[in-house]
């Protein structure tokens, strides 16, 4: 896919400035890179209406062509920011009436013991006490009073989504953020393209994952500029060079604090998004980084870090999935963030 001469409508107004103060910012990814085995990274910030920095480091693991600005990284969990947003747009749409809705109230089919008094709230922020076992959904605990980052609770809030709606989680998307902004880097891939980067994998052979395009499964491609793009939306509200492109109220709601209040010592969540108010020792932000920031991560090691403090967005970006044990990869987020709280600050 050639970009150059088509840019979604955040790129077009922003203007490019870059600082030489993150070359250690791009040292310490590449430094990261070589760690991991990983083949590819990038990094992208954004402060006020700048480009502050951009840089692509690496090459494809099967084709061996350079990463460039429109290279796509597969993004794994990052994906989930996008199904939050569309859960938030059905509950203006009133197709879901709240957070508090329980999920038994839209699927009476599921079973009834294991998915008891779980809502929708305790889905989004990783506490509904579920778990995979033996490829059976069980519940290991009582929902709201323990947080546990799993994917179990995501295939049942996709079926919500989906009976409520009549749509997936694409074309919602599709219809509120991508068209509207002309987004041409970001989807969910069902055949490869030239863009699209290989994952290198720990003991197994590079691969692309593509699956369907509905937008629930692990095959969300983003180049690193589109997804600081995404973290952008989300900076100013869907306020975009003077049109709101969506209510602010559905972007206050899923990057605010939605983690049920009893649970102080745990990590906290808006709809999938990280947030530390609370200052939980194994959260994956930065200890630095100020109040009201809120991150999203990916298996390949990529992130998107807003930080309203500093007006600013940054990503990163890897393709690896599965880590060498000498790797500390809760150490390694935290200092990203804490490296571009020092630069930014």
């Amino acid at each position: 896919m050639n970009t150059t001469h088509k840019k979604n409508k955040i790129h077009q107004f922003l203007i490019k400035e870059e600082s030489e103060k993150f070359s250690p910012l791009y040292d310490y990814v590449e430094g990261v890179k070589n760690q991991i085995n990983a083949s590819a990274s990038a990094v992208y910030v954004i402060q006020g209406n700048k480009v502050i920095g951009e840089w692509y480091s690496g090459y494809d693991p099967v084709t061996k062509q350079k990463v460039k600005e429109d290279t796509r990284y597969n993004v794994f969990s990052v994906r989930k920011s996008y199904i939050g947003l569309a859960v938030e747009i059905l509950i203006n749409q009133g197709k879901i009436h709240s957070l508090e809705d329980k999920i038994l109230d839209y699927l009476d089919t599921e079973n009834q013991t294991v998915c008891k008094d779980i809502s929708i709230r305790h889905i989004v922020t990783h506490t509904h006490g579920l778990r995979f076992e033996n490829n059976e959904l069980t519940k290991f605990s009582t929902p709201g009073t323990v947080w546990e980052y799993n994917g179990a609770g995501l295939s049942l809030l996709y079926k919500i989504i989906s009976k409520v709606s009549g749509s997936t989680v694409n074309e919602i998307i599709q219809d509120y953020v991508f068209q509207p902004l002309n987004f041409i880097e970001t989807g969910w891939e069902i055949e490869y393209k030239e863009n699209l980067l290989a994952d290198v994998i720990e003991l197994e052979k590079p691969s692309i994952r593509l699956e369907d395009n509905t937008g629930f499964e692990r095959n969300l491609f983003v180049s690193a500029r589109e997804l600081a793009h995404w973290g952008y939306f989300h900076l100013k509200k869907g306020l975009i060079n003077g049109e709101q492109v969506i209510p602010s109220s559905f972007l206050e709601r899923t990057t605010s604090i939605q983690t049920p209040e009893n649970l102080t010592n745990t990590p906290q969540n808006g709809y999938f998004w990280f947030r530390n108010e609370n200052k939980y020792a194994k959260n994956e932000l930065g200890e630095k980084i100020p109040p009201r920031a809120y991150q999203i991560l990916g298996a390949s090691g990529c992130a998107c870090l807003v930080i309203p403090e500093y007006d600013a967005v940054a990503v990163r970006m890897y393709n690896k999935r599965g880590n060498p044990p000498s790797y500390d990869y809760l150490r390694d987020i935290k200092n990203f963030g804490n490296l571009i709280d020092s630069i930014l600050k």
